[in-house]
């Protein structure tokens, strides 16, 4: 059944967007992925390159999705223990509610660091803004010099993105830089 709700969500919902392979390689290399324990993509499952190259460089990872066996939704799905990374593309529609959440699991240890794929007027608002603000001692943004094309519906599409990370060791000198 949820393979089912699965594939219609891949088609009709604007938010379920597959994410390229050299985007994932990208990060993975630029905040050496493999330094970390335990990683948790909490919006990846079935087909997602985020699961599919951890499993390929043997990383600890939990790959949770809301069509998953367990519903597991984002905002009510406990972190694996000992998380040391989040990483994921979430969706973009629901940023707000995602990026709050993502900083009250670093204030309560859920998680110690965490990379999000967004577009990037995600940096354009006052309210994410002054939320950045709050926690831009250990902020990097990391900016695409050119258009993601994401791959989904019926169609493809491009978008400016950014990451937004967060207590992540290999950016520590590098706050703000291009891709």
């Amino acid at each position: 059944m949820k393979n089912i709700q699965y594939e219609n969500d891949k088609v009709y919902n604007r938010d379920h967007v597959a994410t390229p392979r050299w985007v994932v390689e990208n990060i993975y290399n630029l905040i050496n992925v493999t330094a970390y324990g335990s990683v948790w993509l909490p919006f990846n499952n079935y087909d997602s390159q985020f699961k599919t190259q951890a499993a390929e460089l043997k990383i600890k990872h939990k790959a949770t999705h809301i069509f998953d066996d367990l519903g597991s939704d984002f905002f009510t799905t406990i972190p694996p223990d000992d998380c040391d990374l989040m990483i994921s593309n979430p969706p973009f529609s629901l940023q707000n509610k995602i990026i709050e959440r993502s900083f009250e699991l670093i204030e309560d240890g859920s998680i110690k660091a965490f990379a999000l794929l967004l577009p990037l007027s995600t940096l354009e608002t006052a309210k994410r803004a002054d939320m950045f603000q709050r926690y831009s001692d250990k902020l990097a943004i990391i900016v695409f010099k050119k258009r993601i094309k994401f791959l989904g519906h019926t169609s493809q599409f491009n978008k400016a993105c950014c990451w937004v990370c967060y207590n992540i060791d290999s950016l520590k000198e590098t706050r703000l830089q291009w891709i």
